[in-house]
């Protein structure tokens, strides 16, 4: 397939990177804008057979199409290039993410959130790869660090919306879904394909196995993180209806305000990554996120809570850039699409397993609880990552 190069600068690279920035903002809508719905989702479909844990699923079912999807949708960035799986992969999300307002079946609901998890892969592993191509070194980072802050910016304008739609009815929030559409435009007319290798030239057999061992760790770190993560958007929903008196509106501001600060933290992740290693800032991200799901656990009301969302969207902000940056800075151009696919289906079956790990737990000791045993576990590992990333830079 002809690949469109890139030409003199003619003053389009603001719109290609805004494009690239809002682009990956649909990632976290992707699940959580529905979250302040879910109560009200349970109470509509409450005559349904399991009808509380499948409307807890329809939050996460999307993402195990995500990672079945995401490997095949690398090999098609690879071989055909990033731009025509961007652009039907953003026509899947708008279709597929509205459905269920329209739709009043949990089971097509459900198929409507897995052509969305389709459609997700090719958009979270597309402009994720693209910001390698584009970019090295300190731009780089700082990209990546505006695209997380755009997700959480996402987060935060999506989740306040989902929770005042939700208020209203609960079909209103899967509305927001259509915003891809008005992507896809800027997509098609601003973004444009790097020169790769050619594909007779994509390594021996041995080098392919000796980059999958080294990529296993980053791909093993985002999955935990995600799992952990997850438990904010799938259980705080029902534990801050169980304190009493809290609006869907109320829910959405909670959530998002995590979305906020994170993206704030994202923001300063390129001057974080000057300063510390990937592991050293992986520690930073588990001990934030530990602290504030202590202090949700010890909070006895909703601004404690809030406070909580607060300290862990610090840590969580830190998450998805330095594992992208770490990915990126290891695997070479002729097979970033892959790479980048790998990393989203790890990314995605960390969603799709969290409320599948954690519901048990949930249903014997309590939500809040389990906040408290996942802080105590992610202070714990962070203390371990800090004196690995300490022992390493010494050897250097």
């Amino acid at each position: 397939m002809a690949r469109i190069q890139a030409g003199p600068d003619d003053g389009r690279e603001f719109r290609r990177d805004l494009v690239i920035l809002l682009g990956s903002s649909l990632t976290v809508m992707a699940g959580a804008t529905i979250a302040p719905a879910l109560p009200r989702m349970a109470v509509h479909f409450q005559d349904a057979p399991q009808a509380q844990m499948l409307v807890k699923m329809l939050l996460s079912v999307h993402a195990l199409f995500i990672a079945l999807a995401a490997p095949l949708m690398g090999v098609l960035m690879d071989r055909f290039g990033r731009r025509p799986v961007l652009a039907v992969s953003l026509l899947l999300y708008g279709l597929g993410g509205s459905s269920g307002a329209y739709l009043d079946s949990l089971y097509s609901i459900m198929a409507g959130r897995a052509m969305l998890g389709v459609a997700v892969a090719g958009i979270m592993s597309g402009f994720t790869t693209l910001i390698g191509d584009y970019y090295q070194g300190e731009r780089r980072n700082r990209l990546m660090g505006m695209q997380a802050a755009f997700t959480g910016f996402g987060g935060l304008v999506f989740l306040t919306a989902g929770g005042m739609l939700a208020d209203v009815s609960w079909r209103y929030p899967f509305l927001i879904y259509l915003f891809a559409f008005c992507i896809l435009p800027g997509a098609l007319a601003y973004l444009y394909e790097p020169e790769t290798a050619p594909h007779g030239q994509a390594g021996t057999e041995g080098e392919e196995r000796d980059s999958l061992v080294r990529f296993l760790p980053i791909y093993l770190l985002a999955f935990a993180g995600m799992v952990i993560f997850y438990m904010i958007p799938v259980q705080l929903p029902f534990y801050l209806k169980s304190l009493g008196g809290v609006s869907n509106t109320a829910i959405g501001v909670a959530i998002g305000t995590m979305n906020m600060v994170g993206a704030l933290s994202s923001m300063q992740f390129g001057r974080l990554k000057r300063r510390l290693s990937n592991v050293g800032i992986f520690a930073l991200f588990a001990l934030l996120m530990g602290l504030g799901y202590g202090v949700v656990w010890l909070s006895g009301g909703y601004f404690g809570v809030l406070a909580g969302m607060v300290v862990a969207g610090m840590g969580f902000g830190l998450l998805m850039p330095n594992v992208n940056v770490w990915l990126l800075s290891l695997v070479s151009a002729r097979s970033r699409g892959r790479a980048v696919g790998g990393l989203t289906t790890f990314f995605l079956l960390g969603q799709f397993v969290s409320p599948m790990l954690f519901e048990p737990l949930v249903e014997r000791f309590g939500i809040g609880n389990c906040f408290g045993v996942v802080g105590a576990v992610l202070m714990a590992g962070g203390v371990l990552f800090a004196l690995s990333a300490r022992v390493t830079r010494h050897r250097a």
